[in-house]
């Protein structure tokens, strides 16, 4: 008898996905149970181990600068500040990129989550009030492969404010999860937020700029790992833009060049030996750079 026990909660630890089971419509995740079996065809096989639970916490992050990031509804049970890490692939290899962003909790009942008849492979397909997203969770392969769905979870950055709408509307609140806590940034990374949210500021940019172009030669800050550590900047350069000109003989330009476009480079005036150098937008430290003129990042 203890035997049999045993067995039986082993087998409901560790599912198996029966063999030859294809799934082809839409399923509700409150209906999966512990396994959802996508495809069982042999050498083919893709499963979702699932966590049990009446509801998902999902994050969903928006970087600083889009309009999702200012995004707010009543049914939103956390926000905080984070640094968003982009894996990226060229010829060669991949590289990484940050973004200062912002994350949202949301929890959603899972009656109303439809799991998709989609292979994910560590971002798990589904849908949320007829809004697509991808859960991003491990995966491994085990049984062909398998991903874990777990009631703590994330999709992508950067779904636009409908879709966190559509999302928010579905959300309740008061639920077993709340409060959900979220944990601050530490000393470095948020000194690293602030200066990557500050980067994206075209109007700090654009400020800083403008007191050069007035003669007023701004303190430039530089990031760490440089040998200097700022300058005062004396000229701006600019990209090039066209400007349409009026109407007129069809043998005439219709346009000129202007280079009165985006802030490109920034020449600035270094004590010592250095004299006028160029520095690019993502070599100065625009946190302390704003700090160091009286601006706000």
């Amino acid at each position: 008898m203890l035997s049999d026990i045993k067995r039986i909660v082993e087998a409901d630890e560790n599912p198996v996905a029966p063999t030859g089971v294809k799934m082809t419509e839409p399923k509700l995740l409150s209906e999966c149970g512990t396994l959802l079996v996508v495809d069982g065809t042999p050498g083919e096989q893709y499963q979702v181990e699932i966590e049990p639970g009446d509801y998902l916490v999902i994050r969903a992050g928006a970087s600083v600068g889009k309009p999702s990031a200012r995004f707010g509804h009543p049914n939103v049970a956390a926000s905080g500040r984070s640094v968003h890490e982009f894996r990226h692939y060229r010829q060669g290899g991949k590289f990484w990129t940050a973004r200062a962003g912002v994350d949202f909790y949301f929890v959603v009942p899972r009656t109303a989550i439809k799991m998709l008849p989609e292979k994910g492979h560590s971002y798990v397909p589904a849908e949320i009030n007829g809004v697509r997203v991808r859960f991003n969770v491990s995966g491994g392969t085990a049984n062909g492969w398998t991903d874990w769905l777990h009631t703590c979870t994330e999709i992508s950055v950067n779904h636009p404010v409908r879709d966190l709408k559509k999302i928010a509307e579905v959300s309740v609140r008061n639920s077993p999860f709340e409060p959900v806590v979220v944990k601050p940034l530490e000393e470095g990374e948020d000194r690293r937020w602030r200066q990557i949210a500050a980067r994206l500021s075209s109007g700090l940019i654009e400020k800083i700029a403008k007191m050069a172009e007035e003669g007023k030669s701004p303190v430039v800050k530089f990031l760490s790992g440089y040998k200097v550590s700022e300058g005062r900047l004396v000229e701006v350069e600019r990209r090039a833009k066209k400007i349409m000109l009026p109407h007129g003989d069809e043998c005439l330009k219709k346009w000129r060049v202007e280079y009165t476009g985006a802030v490109k480079h920034l020449i600035l005036n270094i004590e010592g030996e250095w004299g006028r150098v160029r520095a690019k937008m993502g070599q100065v430290d625009w946190d302390a750079t704003a700090a160091a003129n009286g601006l706000a990042a």
